[in-house]
């Protein structure tokens, strides 16, 4: 009889708090996320918010500066040829006075216009500059096209960081709701035994042990959702995606 009743409490206890978690974790619900409900963002739209990172935007100023100075070599030619010249206006005035016994003062002013102007152009090219001018556009080409590749292999490495976290997160997710139920099954055989204790059908010894099962269930259920939480917030620092955070 007691066995009957024992398993219809436990039945009773489990549709209960079934209903009442259907929507959310048992585990102080106004404070977690919903991990039963999530749904992460396909990798592909993770890969493109990726290239949204700064490590990204410090590659491509990187190239910019690069292609800038490529140009600027592409046109260095341009330094061996001097051309020079100056043009020159003005007025040249000449004031004079005179005077002397039998003549009274007088002024006598006079000017010109001139204006002048000469050029020059000169020629001056080093024989080891000009050989070496191909090599050193080569160069500029070569860093620029290294530092693509650099920006190449670095995304890569954050698309394997982000597949790394988004295996983490699918795989604790699928076995979420196993360790909730498990962890319903742990407390609702403690909370049981705990009032079979207090009715005396019950000694310390099946209480101790029911309560050691559901602590194991609850750290298990705990550790399964931190898990959770820490890749799926490495994920949005990789990918630049908000997922669970606000």
């Amino acid at each position: 009889m007691n066995l009957l009743l024992k398993r219809a409490f436990l039945l009773l206890y489990l549709v209960t708090v079934g209903l009442l978690l259907k929507a959310q974790s048992v585990m102080d619900p106004t404070d977690m996320v919903d991990f039963t409900k999530l749904k992460l963002p396909p990798l592909e739209t993770l890969y493109q918010n990726a290239k949204q990172s700064p490590g990204v935007e410090m590659y491509e100023a990187k190239m910019e500066a690069q292609a800038n100075q490529l140009i600027t070599e592409k046109r260095s030619w341009l330094k061996y040829f001097r051309v020079g010249g100056s043009w020159q206006y003005g007025n040249i005035a000449i004031n004079s006075a005179f005077t002397n016994e039998y003549t009274p003062l007088f002024y006598q002013s006079s000017g010109v216009t001139q204006s002048s102007y000469y050029g020059t152009a000169g020629v001056n090219i080093p024989l080891d500059d000009l050989f070496d001018r191909g090599n050193k556009i080569k160069r500029q080409k070569m860093e620029q096209r290294f530092t693509q590749l650099e920006l190449d292999k670095w995304l890569d490495e954050q698309r394997i960081r982000i597949v790394n976290s988004y295996t983490k997160v699918k795989t604790a997710l699928s076995t979420l709701k196993k360790k909730i139920e498990d962890y319903n099954i742990a407390l609702a055989n403690y909370k049981m035994t705990e009032n079979e204790f207090k009715s005396g059908n019950a000694n310390i010894s099946d209480l101790n042990t029911a309560k050691k099962l559901e602590t194991e269930a609850y750290e298990i259920l705990k550790t399964n959702e931190s898990i959770i939480t820490n890749e799926i917030l490495t994920l949005e620092i990789l990918s630049k995606t908000k997922i669970i955070s606000q």
